[in-house]
């Protein structure tokens, strides 16, 4: 691998720190005392939203960097966050298994998005590829939990 398609070592670093809360607030859901669990599904939710909408404002931000920003683009950056963000705050109306599915689904659309897109370095792809395959592993933790509960 060519150096300038490597990621810098504080980025995977920082990725991977990232990742971190949501195998936390997974673990709080599945594994923890019982009181805890519903405020480990709150925080899981609440932090994979707010990955989310970073991760969208990336796409904004690349996207507004342009001379002529697309519209659709800048648009489509806000569908992710916005999905997470409606499971995050109607939770009593879907359930954890709606909401956990709900927010892996749009991960791993957002990743599908970020693996083929030609913006950014060239590194982005394989690092957005890593990270999201770590917290879907996460997710996908606390989706059998909650399915079996």
């Amino acid at each position: 691998m060519d150096l300038a398609t490597k990621p810098p070592r504080a980025i995977w670093m920082l990725g991977v720190l990232t990742i971190l809360p949501l195998f936390a607030a997974s673990a709080v859901f599945c594994f923890g005392p019982s009181h805890l669990r519903a405020a480990g599904l709150v925080s899981l939710i609440a932090y994979a939203t707010a990955l989310l909408s970073y991760l969208g404002g990336i796409h904004a931000g690349l996207e507004i960097d342009k001379p002529q920003p697309r519209w659709l683009v800048l648009g489509l950056s806000l569908a992710a966050p916005a999905i997470a963000w409606l499971l995050l705050l109607g939770g009593d109306n879907f359930g954890p298994v709606w909401q956990i599915a709900g927010v892996l689904t749009a991960l791993l659309l957002q990743w599908l998005w970020d693996a083929t897109s030609h913006d950014g370095p060239s590194w982005r792809p394989r690092l957005r590829t890593l990270l999201t395959a770590g917290a879907a592993i996460a997710l996908a933790v606390a989706l059998e939990q909650a399915m079996s509960l």
